[in-house]
Order: C-alpha cells, then sequence, then structure tokens
C-alpha cells in the first residue's frame, strides 16, 4: 500500500517589497529635476531712503506721490486725477515708468535728485509694491519715501 503524505500547509509569509531601487530613481528624477529648471532671478533694487535732516538748501521740485489703493489701482499725485494703471495681472508699468523718466528730468534739469513718495493702503497685495518699486528702478529713481500722509 501506497503512503500518502500529508501535505503541509505553505505558511503566507508577509509580500516584501525591495524600495531600495525606488529611493535611486527619485533620487535621480530630484538631481534631474534641480538641474534642469532655471531659477527665477529677482531684480535688485536699489532704493535709499531721503535723510530725515532738513538740508541746507530748500527742494527746489515737489515731490512725486504715487498711490497704491486696495484693489491695485495705481494713482499719481495727491488728489487721484491721473489713474496709472487698475489691472492687477499687468507688471509692466510704461505708463509709471514714463511719469517717473519725466519726474527725473524735472529734477537734473535744477540739479537734484527726484524724490518719490510711496503711499499705501493696507490691503494691498506685496506683488503690486513690488511692481511700482520694479518701474522706480526701470525709470532709475533711488530716493523713496515711504508715507502715510492724510489729506487735511
Amino acid at each position: 500500500m501506497a503512503r500518502h503524505k500529508k501535505l503541509e500547509p505553505i505558511e503566507d509569509e508577509d509580500p516584501k517589497l525591495d524600495i531600495s531601487s525606488l529611493i535611486d530613481v527619485c533620487f535621480l528624477l530630484l538631481i534631474y529635476f534641480i538641474v534642469a529648471t532655471s531659477l527665477i532671478q529677482e531684480r535688485k533694487l536699489d532704493m535709499s531712503m531721503p535723510g530725515s535732516a532738513p538740508s541746507d538748501t530748500a527742494a527746489q521740485i515737489e515731490p512725486a506721490l504715487i498711490r497704491i489703493i486696495k484693489d491695485g489701482t495705481i494713482y499719481w499725485g495727491k488728489d487721484n486725477s491721473l489713474m496709472i494703471d487698475n489691472d492687477m495681472n499687468n507688471h509692466n508699468l510704461s505708463t509709471l515708468v514714463q511719469q517717473l523718466e519725466a519726474k527725473k528730468q524735472e529734477a537734473s534739469a535744477v540739479g537734484t535728485k527726484p524724490v518719490v513718495q510711496l503711499w499705501v493702503e493696507g490691503e494691498v497685495p506685496h506683488q503690486r509694491v513690488i511692481d511700482v518699486m520694479n518701474a522706480l528702478t526701470e525709470a532709475g529713481i533711488t530716493t523713496v519715501a515711504l508715507t502715510d500722509l492724510k489729506d487735511d
């Protein structure tokens, strides 16, 4: 008579996954994207604050005032009569640059540096202020005062 062997049940082992090759691929992808990505270069904003001590000579031209209100609209002057730009997506403020270049020429005609006062409401997005600063840099104006002028 033949002997029948009882088959022992095969123990289920937990499946194992070797992730060492997965880690290698992740590092290779990381290195690839670090090397392949071009870094965005920010413009250097070369600004200086005007001196607080009164000078011996009186200013011969009045400082320009740029106002930025909550919705991102940019105005030139205290009376809000000249709207420069109201499109938040427009980062190229060529009209403002033209106004600033005219102010710079006016100041250089009398032998002074142009001074710009920047008045910004509290809820203005920071990118809008940076757009104005970039326009100041493009026009070559480096004397900027942040102000909180109130109408009397």
